[in-house]
């Protein structure tokens, strides 16, 4: 009795031959892969917009006050593999009521968005989260929403460059009209001008 090739056993061995080529060439594939060291991030060059801010600053509210209400010193240094700033401001002159406030914030680009932001957080449980665009005539708008005493309000921050190692900051709120009111500014130089 002969047999009809499509009943040959033949038939399951060249699917099974097949199938283990197929497999051990997506196997070899994967192994070299694995070997190859991954690509290493690239660090976005639209950080570079933040760069100004590197180094330790002396701020003060109001900017251009004889005595002023409140002083901090603010450091910003690149950090985490340099994808990002980091911000740690602390009061020098505390209230005479109540604990210093200090803050912690990260300072980055979201390559979603195409967009600066920022995040901060307040010792006195404030928080803020803010985007940017980029430096436009020596000037960058940040804009987002502030977090105080459990409500959320829009924010608008100006940060002017004066120099290489001053700038001023002024905060604005909207008022019922929407129109954006300054409601305080602070000027900041920075310590080391050598940066």
């Amino acid at each position: 009795m002969s047999q009809s090739w499509g009943r040959s056993p033949n038939k399951s061995i060249i699917k099974f031959l097949l199938w283990l080529i197929t497999n051990v060439a997506l196997i070899e594939r994967g192994l070299s892969q694995a070997q190859s060291p991954p690509s290493k991030p690239q660090i976005p060059t639209e950080l570079q917009r933040l760069e100004y801010f590197e180094g330790t600053w002396s701020c003060q509210q109001p900017a251009n006050s004889t005595k002023p209400s409140g002083g901090f010193s603010w450091t910003v240094k690149q950090d985490l593999n340099q994808f990002w700033y980091l911000g740690n401001a602390q009061q020098i002159q505390p209230p005479s009521e109540g604990l210093p406030i200090n803050s912690r914030e990260f300072m980055g680009y979201d390559p979603a968005s195409k967009k600066l932001i920022r995040s901060v957080v307040v010792g006195n449980g404030n928080s803020y989260n803010l985007v940017a665009e980029d430096w436009e005539e020596n000037k960058l708008i940040w804009s987002g929403i502030i977090v105080r005493k459990e409500q959320a309000s829009p924010l608008r921050q100006e940060i002017i460059k004066n120099s290489s190692n001053n700038f001023t900051a002024i905060y604005f709120f909207p008022n019922k009209d929407e129109e954006w009111i300054p409601v305080v500014d602070e000027s900041c130089t920075r310590f080391d001008p050598t940066k």
